[in-house]
């Protein structure tokens, strides 16, 4: 027989001891008898052909007790009870019931054993100590892998991050030891904040806790309290139901056109006396007639507007660090581009602080404007009431100026689709490529090496590396396509 007999009852003396005569007399057929009590969920009395030993069984480990010739019934489940409290709190119980074990052994009362080897603690465990050592809780959790996982992404996707995995600080999951952590947790956490917030939230929260703790047992298991268990059940069990929708909505010229015009006429919304500013029009006018990401084009700095030396007359070159830039295939890759007199003079029409380091400066001195400004602009624009202080509201008595003006709703990144559907048209699909900075296949290290390159000489002779000439007949076609369609909407609705 390749199982243990299996027997469930209320365990007492009488049943330890015909278990010891069964083993005294070579009685103990098959590989033996497991007898479960019902008195404590996992307690076992397990006689072997050799021994009777007591045994807690858990969902994930099986761990001694004791022998059953010196560890009493109400012992063993004082030992099961205490043993799997250590277990839930991530502590290894072992060192602790062989203390147990021994006082039972040389004659100790239950109270005298349990004094001995499960002794209360008299100051409670620090956090810092807590951190260092272990048990982690799941704040601690969070801290630790938030100090690790920040530093590795850039500033704006680490706010980002921060704030997913933050949300998950609440008063189920705060002060839980993360051994103790079940999938009920964190179904619940997502469906909170799928109700507080969107389900695209709830899975961006709950893949954050994935990763912290896929982190935390392959690499600090033992503080995490995951020394006895490796099965990531958190891979498997705790799924959203959401998928990311591939945006596909391509603005036609003239709505890019009308939207222009219609932010230039209304700049006050709502009666808060509250005027869009100059630099959030320059930096929408710049959008429409680059399509660089939002993030880098507010960030443009005066100092890396240059001339283009060699190029047609008038013309310059906005450059971005690396480190500006979106990532391509996980390397920092600079960008330039050249900029035709008509569009840097419509952008210029809005650049009514030269003095600052910024082309469009925030109103907090010393920075850049902020990316969302231009997705505020927009809001107001289409009519979207704002929650306020104390429950206030901003209301927008204009209504929804999109729709009175025939223009369907469109994002920042929309732009990059517009411009190089259009030059697509005009046969200049690689000027928009090369324009919107998209991924050109590269040899292995030459990545770094531009970056090594960029840095080793000046941003004047780097930028004839940028592909300028191919660049430049794309930005003036797309150019004289945004102007001109500015001109006729203007036209129609002055």
């Amino acid at each position: 027989m390749s199982t243990y007999t299996r027997e469930r009852s209320r365990l007492t003396a009488a049943d330890v001891k015909r278990a010891l005569a069964l083993v005294n007399g070579g009685k103990v057929t098959g590989r033996g008898i497991d007898h479960a009590d019902v008195a404590v969920p996992g307690l076992i009395l397990r006689t072997t052909p050799l021994a009777v030993t007591w045994l807690l069984k858990t969902r994930t480990s099986t761990i001694r007790l004791g022998a059953g010739a010196d560890v009493t019934v109400a012992a063993a489940r004082e030992a099961a009870t205490r043993a799997r409290l250590d277990l839930k709190g991530g502590v290894d119980p072992r060192p602790d019931l062989r203390v147990f074990e021994h006082a039972m052994k040389t004659g100790a009362s239950v109270e005298d054993a349990v004094d001995a080897a499960f002794p209360e603690s008299v100051e409670a465990q620090s956090d810092e100590d807590r951190r260092r050592r272990g048990p982690w809780q799941w704040q601690d959790l969070v801290e630790e892998f938030l100090a690790h996982k920040l530093p590795q992404l850039r500033p704006r996707w680490a706010r980002q991050f921060e704030g997913h995995l933050r949300r998950s600080l609440d008063p189920r999951l705060t002060r839980a030891p993360v051994s103790a952590v079940r999938p009920d947790d964190l179904l619940a956490l997502r469906d909170r904040v799928a109700e507080e917030r969107t389900q695209s939230a709830a899975a961006d929260t709950v893949e954050a806790c994935k990763a912290a703790l896929d982190w935390a047992l392959s690499l600090h298991s033992h503080r995490a309290g995951f020394s006895h268990s490796t099965y990531p059940w958190w891979r498997d069990k705790v799924r959203v139901d959401y998928q990311a929708k591939a945006r596909k909505h391509t603005p036609r010229l003239d709505e890019l056109a009308r939207t222009l015009f219609v932010a230039e006429r209304h700049r006050a919304l709502g009666g808060t006396g509250k005027r869009t500013s100059d630099a959030v029009l320059g930096a929408l006018w710049a959008t429409v007639l680059t399509g660089q990401r939002v993030t880098a084009l507010t960030g443009t700095r005066r100092a890396s507007v240059v001339p283009w030396e060699g190029g047609p007359p008038g013309w310059v070159v906005w450059s971005w660090s690396g480190e500006e830039m979106k990532k391509s295939g996980g390397e920092e890759v600079p960008h330039g581009l050249p900029i035709p007199p008509a569009a840097a003079a419509a952008i210029a029409r809005w650049d009514t602080s030269p003095g600052s380091e910024f082309l469009f400066p925030s109103t907090v001195a010393g920075q850049p404007l902020a990316g969302n400004a231009l997705t505020q602009l927009a809001a107001r624009l289409q009519g979207k009431s704002k929650a306020g202080r104390d429950g206030n509201v901003t209301l927008r008595p204009e209504a929804d100026l999109f729709a009175l003006h025939r223009i369907r709703p469109w994002v920042r990144h929309d732009v990059r689709r517009t411009l190089s559907a259009y030059l697509d048209m005009e046969r200049l699909g690689g000027s928009a490529s090369a324009i919107l900075g998209h991924r050109k296949q590269r040899t292995p290290g030459e990545h770094a090496q531009e970056r090594e390159l960029a840095e080793a000489i000046t941003l004047r002779h780097y930028l004839h590396g940028q592909r300028l000439e191919m660049k430049a007949a794309g930005m003036e076609a797309w150019t004289k396509a945004v102007l001109d369609a500015y001109e006729a909407e203007r036209s129609r609705l002055a």
